[in-house]
């Protein structure tokens, strides 16, 4: 796809080459920011909350964009018709204290609060257009009647008072009354609100809400005046040329979301086409889609959903493979609170290899493959190189192997050789996990639950299992697999495998034994088996070490196992970490009769 007029096509203004003037945000940025809230998370997200979790946030997040702080007036306010910029910043997701006070706090940790600056528009405390009269700095800052333009829809209503100043720059916003940002005082209270903002409160930066409702030069005014460490405006237009012209028109001291490629994050997984992912810069090159693929990935501030767009969320099912996205490609990703919330892991993750690989707004791109159920590029760092594979296709990069795999998902796949180091996140453990192969009265059966292996000690999973030989064979052989299915192909696209780095590798007992990931949607289909004497055996996947182990102890500190029911005391059954299980599956159990408690094999 070609996203170039002729007036693009001049500017040539690769992040490689020097740039002049203020720059917000720094060239070769590393930095991920978080949105930390959402529609009518005053609860979730007030100050005092979100506080509580700056140890955890400021390891993944440099950057927090929080809600406008000013006070909105009385009620639940999310802070879009504001009211009160610098004197009263008591607002419904806490006080100014608590808002001082989780500023220095995260600051402290290196992360930078954004600010939700709204000066769009305004609000007055009890008609349209009584805005306060407030002290600051020494001085008195008010926006009189002459800073409201003249187009705005006060002015067709009666009892109200009218505005007099010049025609609107930019869109109307039919909420508040829109400011001129013609007028020198209006300049004035915007630029010393930004300064408040950045120098007085301690906000690193600024969020610029509906910048489409004045122009764009005017951010540029306020943005060298104050000079936040990042700016970033909200053009909300599917256009690359109408975004990158606003980029322009602020002298590139703002970066802007980068709806372009939120636009094509949608449209590829709403059409089952990643060939959408893929824009061709000049025509020529192929790079991943949006303001990141030709001369403004600087400036780019790339997201999956906002507060606005999620309540209409098109991604929904593809949440992990869109981040995946923006998080392996330059830019400055944007993560959004509820994705992080419901995503926790995979999303630290992916954090983890960008920091590691060293990947900045401004990385370098090649696509290595684009088709229909395939985008894959190769994104260099200042640390080394990864590779990004979005889609439902089993495709793996050239001169990478399974062992290079850093992070893998519902279709998409991250490989890299860079040196991770010490890995803090949690050991995960497949929701499910299944051993398959010669399992007695139930050779290779992929359509039955064979063993399910309820978690053990936090870091690995197990189950009893009783291995018997093909009758052509001398050994057993076996795998683990996370999905059920009724043919193999169901098998292979339900979930990830686990098995041997080659065929028939031997797992002796109490002898552990490294097992390899057999990616879903990469090459779970490749899976290996390992071979075992036949024998009762408790089987034990390590997920911390990657390891298999077959013994004849048991794990879980309760020697006395049962097969047949004691009719004295009917069963109750728990799993493994001690909840109740009314109608248990095939497995292990913790069964208890009256006072009698025992370790069944469900079959």
């Amino acid at each position: 796809m070609i996203k170039f007029t002729s007036r693009i096509f001049a500017l040539v203004l690769m992040c490689v080459l020097a740039v002049t003037g203020l720059n917000a945000q720094k060239a070769n940025y590393q930095g991920v920011m978080l949105q930390g809230f959402y529609w009518d998370s005053y609860g979730d997200t007030k100050w005092t909350n979100l506080t509580s979790q700056a140890d955890e946030l400021s390891t993944y997040f440099k950057l927090i964009w929080i809600p406008n702080s000013g006070s909105c007036g009385s009620g639940n306010q999310m802070g879009y018709m504001p009211q009160y910029w610098f004197t009263n910043h008591n607002s419904s997701f806490g006080t100014e204290a608590e808002l001082r006070n989780m500023i220095s706090t995260f600051k402290a940790k290196g992360t930078g609060m954004i600010a939700d600056v709204v000066i769009n528009h305004r609000n007055g405390l009890t008609n349209w257009t009584d805005f306060p009269v407030e002290t600051w700095n020494g001085r008195t800052w008010q926006i009189g009647l002459d800073g409201i333009c003249c187009t705005d829809e006060v002015n067709s209503q009666s009892g109200q008072s009218h505005g007099t100043g010049a025609a609107d720059t930019g869109d109307d916003f039919n909420g508040a009354r829109d400011l001129d940002h013609t007028n020198a005082n209006v300049q004035n209270n915007c630029k010393n609100y930004c300064k408040f903002l950045k120098d007085d409160l301690g906000y690193a930066g600024f969020r610029y809400d509906m910048v489409k409702g004045y122009g764009g030069q005017y951010t540029k005014i306020y943005n060298e005046y104050s000079n936040p460490e990042l700016s970033v405006g909200e053009y909300w237009d599917g256009s690359y040329d109408k975004v990158a012209a606003w980029i322009e028109a602020t002298g590139k001291t703002s970066a802007a979301f980068d709806f372009p490629g939120r636009y094509a994050l949608v449209e590829a997984f709403r059409d089952n086409d990643m060939t959408k992912l893929v824009w061709n810069a000049l025509g020529v090159t192929p790079q991943p889609a949006g303001m990141i693929h030709f001369g403004y990935a600087q400036y780019a501030v790339t997201f999956i959903d906002n507060h606005d767009t999620y309540r209409n969320d098109a991604l929904s099912s593809n949440v992990e493979a869109a981040n995946a996205f923006i998080l392996c490609s330059p830019g400055i990703p944007c993560v959004f609170l509820p994705h992080y919330k419901q995503y926790k892991a995979a999303i630290q993750r992916l954090i983890r290899v960008r920091n590691a690989v060293g990947l900045h707004s401004c990385s370098a791109v090649n696509v290595l493959k684009t088709s229909n159920d395939c985008y894959m590029a190769e994104v260099t760092g200042t640390n080394g190189k990864l590779v990004v594979k979005i889609g439902s296709s089993m495709d793996s990069p050239s001169g990478y192997s399974n062992s290079d795999i850093v992070a893998t998902g519902n279709n998409y796949c991250v490989w890299t050789t860079t040196e991770m180091g010490d890995d803090p996140d949690p050991v995960e453990l497949p929701s499910s996990l299944y051993v398959c192969g010669n399992l007695k009265g139930n050779h290779w059966n992929t359509a039955s639950q064979v063993a399910m292996m309820p978690t053990g000690n936090g870091q690995g999973m197990y189950a009893q299992i009783e291995l018997e030989a093909a009758s052509d064979q001398s050994y057993a052989f076996f795998h683990f697999n996370e999905a059920q299915g009724a043919d193999w192909n169901a098998v292979n696209n339900g979930g990830h495998r686990y098995g041997a780095s080659s065929e028939g590798v031997l797992a002796e007992t109490d002898t552990p034994v490294t097992f390899v990931k057999y990616v879903k949607d990469v090459n779970a289909s490749d899976c290996k088996s390992f071979k075992a004497v036949p024998g009762t055996y408790y089987v034990l996947a390590n997920f911390k070490d990657n390891t298999v182990t077959l013994t004849k102890n048991d794990p879980s500190g309760i020697s006395d196992i049962v097969t047949d029911a004691d009719a004295e005391a009917a069963p109750v059954y728990y799993n493994l970490q001690g909840v109740r299980v009314d109608e248990p599956t095939p497995g292990l159990y913790i069964v208890v009769r009256g006072s009698k408690v025992t370790k069944q094999l469900v079959r």
